[in-house]
């Protein structure tokens, strides 16, 4: 094994001193290569990346992956959360945990990989064996906060980070591991395909599959795709889209059958006019995958018509906005479990680590969840307006802003949605930028509606909706709320304000 590590160079995660890519740099040994390899602990510490530059090596292996965060105690979470380091009688049953893992991995035959931040000699001596490497993501304090910063749900905060650099201690040569280098800027797949060549390990066998739409969420979906080593022909109208080919027969030729298509385009008649399109272009056994926000009375209509050619469908219901490029998306979908099982490649792929997935029931299960996702989303946007509409309201508090950013750490209110309201506020204090004004999408609306067929009262969701309609005729602070977190999770475009109309 030559001693190196992802370095600075050209384009390309492994490299100068042979291999391809980055350049290397010297300080690092592995002793154990290719069938050797039987775990390998990504390590470092909090925000590094490890638990997704893991779960991405794993899903690519085909190994299994645990991280070690899952294994604390609770006790241990509330500590962290709380901003106190453990301490090592903490640490202590936790590690013995882990090493089991380790243990029982290796005795079944399998492989696998860990996530952990492994920071000192003392517990990564608990976890050796034959067999394992210790991957260390290793970067600047400044490059690491602003990963950690940008984490979302996460326990650990970054009052901790410092705690963290005074523990590591360097790997010696006399530990396996290799380095990877965060400050080159390197993205996680590239990251895990340097570790993955450096260690002589080989990739599981790669799928590709078609995305029609290249949208705001489709091209990134694509990317992520990509970067998880699921291989992408896009299609979009669009000749500026960054589209592989220009036509849906062209992308239906350019893949192996049989095909997966993944449509990723607006609701309703657009929607129906590709999968009517590729009703006719594919064959029997294809499958195809709408992701998009249709209606969930649509997807049996889909279903039939295209099964009267053989051809099999999923609806899936997708959450992530802009941010699902780097967080992942949850996923919500319907349909056959033979045709799930057979995409969940890429609905690992597509998928935060370690969560965010359901196979939610049969077609139509995939819209229906993220319509009822959708309306709840409404309300708790509606609540976190008109909780700062009142804040702002009265002279006793002097910094609204401020004590929204308050919520973000202990509260019970916590959650993304508040992190993205704090953010905004932070950029335009007042949201004076932000119009007063609100649209609909159509999945509240659907919603109320299935609502009333099952005898469910929803008076939240259908007041949030409500309020919605009522901005197009007033102006209302809360609302200016909701305008910026569209804004900030969905890469709504940014609405005027009234009185820059023309």
């Amino acid at each position: 094994m030559n001693e190196q590590s992802a370095a600075a160079g050209t384009p390309g995660p492994a490299g100068g001193a042979g291999a391809g890519g980055t350049g290397a740099s010297a300080g690092n040994s592995s002793s154990a290569t290719g069938d050797q390899v039987r775990v390998v602990v990504f390590m470092g510490v909090a925000g590094s990346g490890k638990t997704t530059a893991g779960a991405l090596m794993a899903a690519r292996l085909g190994w299994d992956f645990a991280d070690a965060d899952d294994f604390h105690p609770q006790s241990n979470v509330d500590k962290m959360a709380s901003g106190i380091s453990l301490e090592e009688v903490d640490r202590g049953p936790w590690l013995e945990d882990l090493r089991q893992w380790i243990d029982r991995e290796i005795k079944a035959g399998r492989r696998g990989v860990l996530t952990c931040a492994a920071l000192k000699r003392s517990h990564r001596d608990r976890l050796r064996a034959p067999g394992v490497v210790f991957v260390h993501l290793a970067g600047s304090p400044a490059t690491v906060e602003l990963r950690l910063r940008a984490r979302q749900g996460h326990f650990m905060p970054a009052s901790l980070l410092p705690s963290q650099y005074g523990d590591l201690e360097e790997l010696g040569r006399d530990e396996d591991h290799v380095t990877v280098d965060l400050d080159l800027g390197l993205s996680p797949g590239e990251e895990v395909e340097w570790v993955i060549r450096e260690l002589g390990l080989t990739s599981a066998p790669a799928m590709t599959i078609g995305m029609v739409g290249l949208g705001r969420m489709g091209a990134n979906m694509a990317q992520r795709l990509r970067e998880h080593q699921v291989g992408v022909v896009g299609f979009d109208p669009n000749p500026g889209s960054g589209r592989d080919v220009d036509s849906l027969a062209a992308l239906v030729a350019a893949l192996p059958a049989p095909r997966l298509v993944w449509v990723m385009v607006p609701a309703g008649a657009a929607t129906a006019q590709v999968i009517n399109q590729l009703r006719d272009l594919a064959t029997a056994g294809d499958l195809v995958i709408d992701g998009g926000n249709s209606p969930y009375r649509d997807d049996p209509v889909h279903a039939a018509s295209l099964a009267e050619r053989g051809i099999h469908f999923v609806d899936a219901g997708v959450s992530g906005g802009v941010w699902g490029l780097q967080n992942g998306y949850a996923l919500m979908v319907g349909g056959e479990a033979a045709d799930i099982e057979r995409a969940m490649p890429v609905f690992t792929a597509l998928a935060p680590p370690g969560g965010g997935f359901v196979h939610a029931g049969p077609v139509g299960a995939g819209h229906f969840a993220k319509m009822v996702h959708n309306g709840v989303e409404y309300g708790m946007m509606q609540a976190l307006g008109e909780g700062y509409d009142v804040l702002a309201a009265t002279d006793l508090i002097t910094d609204p802003g401020g004590v929204l950013a308050s919520w973000r750490q202990g509260s019970v209110v916590r959650s993304w949605l508040l992190d993205l309201l704090v953010e905004a506020l932070a950029e335009d204090p007042g949201l004076s930028g932000y119009a007063a004004r609100a649209e609909d999408s159509g999945e509240a609306r659907w919603m109320i509606e299935s609502a009333l067929d099952l005898g469910t009262p929803v008076p939240v969701t259908a007041l949030s909706l409500y309020a919605r309609q009522a901005s197009r005729r007033a102006d209302n602070p809360a609302i200016r709320v909701v305008s910026a977190l569209r804004a900030q999770f969905g890469g709504h475009p940014v609405a005027r304000r009234a009185s820059d109309a023309v």
